[in-house]
């Protein structure tokens, strides 16, 4: 009885502000919270803030945006030194999402953040980092959809994530008619991920709409399982349709399997597809003969990166580079982990000094027949100074 007693007294009571705030989260409606949030004191808010659930914040933040438009906006990918202690709403409820992230949220596992902003000053974005990772959880439990259920959870907050998913995962079964309306209503998606595609023709029907129909998707990509011949046809008059231009101009397949025909479609969309600046390939063409598709590649009108990394490509692929002799869009080419040797680094070093090629990035790790003849073959592009719109700042 006195340890029990002993320890009563050796744990601190929560303070009267701690439970007023723990009641007020709990119990105060989102507007009534949102007409006073501003003139609280600091610490006070961000108790707020943690006390309150995923979707409650995240309702909060809503309602603020759609305020917001009545005033100028804070600044939203950054902190501005001028505004002192002015209230940056934004800006305390990312401390917040992104504690959320680092430490574990109930659901789910901490999620990593790989593409960093590269601007000094700027801060990470959380928010649509943590939302996408609700959004697919969510996704995930209403596929299949049970018509009998009338509960709809993702469905009925679909307001919450609008605007806060930027970036989607999805498995391929999750590309589906029942999901589609959904997928479309994410204002801000610029890019979508689609994980062992579905080989269902009525999944193929929602991927043609999305393909279509975002407004906002600009870089769609499939990863690992396969593309029928069928699919990849589709794939290629849906984005090469020229009466509905769609808005991607970024394409990845990554270790995806392709039969011959398929591949042949492949060629065609990049050769048909001018909005095309970014083109991943990355252990999807080993099988092929791939001259013709990296000229198609390389021949884009706006294609800045290319990247086909892992496919056992040889010189011959780059065998066309001597004979082109328009200035190319091309950027940044990555190579990495292929069998090119000092053959192709010498007909990018031709066409760099004959102003043909004018790379900011070349990757060429793990190319293990490049040795010292592939070093000697890049000096004399290295050691002469760039009159071209870009000078080569990355070698790896």
């Amino acid at each position: 009885m006195r340890n029990a007693a002993q320890r009563e007294r050796a744990s601190p009571m929560p303070s009267l502000l701690a439970l007023s705030v723990a009641a007020v989260t709990r119990h105060t409606p989102v507007p009534e919270l949102l007409a006073y949030i501003e003139y609280l004191p600091t610490s006070v808010r961000l108790q707020l803030f943690q006390h309150m659930s995923n979707f409650r914040l995240r309702e909060m933040e809503v309602a603020w945006e759609a305020a917001a438009h009545l005033t100028t906006p804070e600044p939203r990918d950054g902190y501005d030194p001028a505004a002192g202690d002015k209230f940056l709403f934004d800006l305390e409820t990312q401390r917040v999402w992104e504690h959320r992230i680092k430490t574990g949220v109930p659901g789910g596992s901490p999620i990593p953040i790989q593409n960093t902003s590269a601007a000094k000053g700027r801060r990470r974005n959380y928010r649509p980092v943590f939302w996408e990772q609700q959004f697919r959880m969510l996704l995930r439990l209403r596929t299949p959809l049970d018509t009998s259920n009338t509960n709809d959870a993702l469905k009925e907050s679909m307001n919450l994530f609008a605007d806060a998913v930027e970036v989607l995962k999805v498995h391929g079964r999750e590309v589906c008619e029942d999901n589609v309306e959904l997928l479309l209503s994410l204002r801000r998606l610029r890019r979508l991920e689609v994980h062992h595609p579905e080989q269902h023709n009525t999944c193929w029907v929602s991927m043609k709409r999305l393909m279509q129909s975002h407004p906002s998707l600009t870089e769609l990509g499939f990863f690992h399982g396969k593309l029928s011949d069928a699919q990849l046809l589709q794939i290629r008059q849906t984005l090469t349709e020229p009466s509905a231009p769609t808005a991607i101009t970024t394409l990845e397949f990554v270790s995806v399997k392709i039969r011959p025909e398929g591949y042949r479609h492949l060629v065609v969309l990049v050769s048909e597809m001018p909005r095309l600046e970014q083109l991943r390939l990355s252990n999807t063409v080993t099988d092929f003969d791939t001259n013709l598709l990296v000229d198609a590649a390389l021949r884009g009108p706006k294609l800045q990166r290319l990247f086909v990394e892992h496919n056992e490509l040889g010189d011959e692929a780059f065998a066309g580079l001597s004979k082109m002799r328009t200035p190319l869009a091309l950027r940044h080419l990555r190579l990495s982990d292929n069998a090119v040797s000092a053959t192709t680094l010498g007909a990018i070093c031709s066409a760099s000094m004959d102003g043909v090629l004018n790379l900011e990035k070349l990757e060429l790790a793990n190319n293990l027949r490049i040795g010292d003849p592939g070093i000697h073959a890049l000096t004399p592009m290295l050691a002469s100074p760039s009159a071209g719109p870009a000078v080569l700042t990355h070698l790896d």
